[in-house]
């Protein structure tokens, strides 16, 4: 038996290891009703899938570790999601595995109180491990007085080495779905971070590079314009020398969210160096880039930036515009970048 029971152990591994590679690049919101639905349908479907691979104890009576099916649903989609993959396993059990009949409905009833006792507990437990060994418990007890009401004092003679082959499953795969959910948000964190800058959530400098190449290539063959704003913020080393660097972020912070509420949403705002941002404008042409332009300054003008002490303080921007096709692609971030100097030089808080 205990031989049996590792492949269906096997099969756990490979279902939570294959799940983690199709949703690795992808942030799942739980709390999603689709998404509920779509954990129950896919971890009952699991749970089928192993009923396939359980050990036959007499002619009517299988175990397999079809309830840690019940116990992923659960714990990742609460209620919902685990009444439906509760629902799939209890029918498949009757339908597909030995017809009406007194281990079946044992079985399917079994499944069901697995569903609503480990609901429950995630419900009301929020600490990982102490949750897991709840559900795990629950699994133990139900099945132990399941596999007895099914098959009396023979069952005494299974339970040792089911339930303890169980036992150490279970813990081994609380174990393995904590890592790789700690992994899977690690990678999205640092996916994250490769392409956006850090304190600001804009797009960095390396993004802006690759967004930048792409518009071009768009506008080119669709023959669409695309201007190019380089904004950068005046005197911000005094404000950094005054109140102090965590002030300096609070206000990089405040000024990437001012805009991109300044800005469209086809529109990408970048942080590309310390105090320097740019903003790629598609179907946009030099005039309209202007006038997007200024309205940011404008903002940005009147705007009271608030720092970590409660101050409040004001700042200017000043902003250099460039436009394709008026300007070849190649040159067109010297040119803003000239244009910028020009608006510094000129006396700032100014957009040429």
């Amino acid at each position: 038996m205990i031989k049996e029971l590792i492949v269906n152990f096997a099969l756990l591994l490979a279902f939570l290891f294959g799940v983690s590679q199709l949703y690795k690049n992808e942030k799942l919101d739980f709390k999603s009703f689709g998404i509920k639905i779509k954990t129950g349908l896919f971890t009952g479907s699991f749970g089928i899938v192993l009923m396939y691979f359980s050990i036959p104890v007499d002619s009517s009576t299988f175990v397999d570790f079809r309830g840690f099916a019940v116990l992923l649903a659960a714990h990742f989609g609460g209620f919902y999601s685990a009444v439906i993959a509760s629902v799939l396993i209890g029918a498949s059990r009757v339908v597909l595995f030995g017809g009406i009949n007194w281990s079946s409905i044992i079985g399917a009833m079994n499944i069901l109180v697995v569903a609503g006792m480990a609901s429950l507990i995630v419900h009301k437990e929020k600490k990982y491990w102490s949750r897991w060994t709840k559900m795990i418990t629950v699994l133990l007890v139900t099945s132990a007085l399941s596999l007895y009401a099914a098959l009396g004092f023979k069952s005494l003679d299974l339970l040792p080495a089911y339930l303890g082959t169980m036992m150490v499953a279970g813990f081994f795969t609380g174990y393995m779905v904590d890592y790789i959910v700690r992994a899977h948000d690690m990678f999205l964190i640092m996916k994250e971070a490769s392409h956006k800058d850090y304190l600001t959530g804009l797009n960095n400098h390396r993004t802006f590079d690759k967004l930048f190449n792409e518009l071009v290539t768009s506008a080119n063959s669709k023959q669409e314009s695309l201007s190019l704003l380089a904004l950068d913020i005046d005197h911000f080393k005094k404000i950094n020398d005054t109140y102090g660097h965590p002030a300096g972020d609070a206000v990089l912070q405040q000024l990437g969210k001012l805009f991109q509420e300044s800005t469209r949403r086809m529109d990408e705002v970048c942080r590309t160096g310390g105090e320097e941002f740019a903003v790629l404008l598609p179907e946009c042409s030099l005039e309209q880039a202007r006038e997007v332009a200024e309205t940011i300054r404008t903002r940005v003008e009147k705007h009271s930036f608030i720092l970590e002490s409660g101050q409040l303080i004001r700042l200017t921007i000043s902003v250099g515009t460039a436009a394709y096709p008026l300007i070849a692609p190649d040159l067109l971030m010297e040119e803003a970048d000239k244009a910028l100097y020009r608006a510094k030089h000129n006396g700032r808080n100014q957009v040429c």
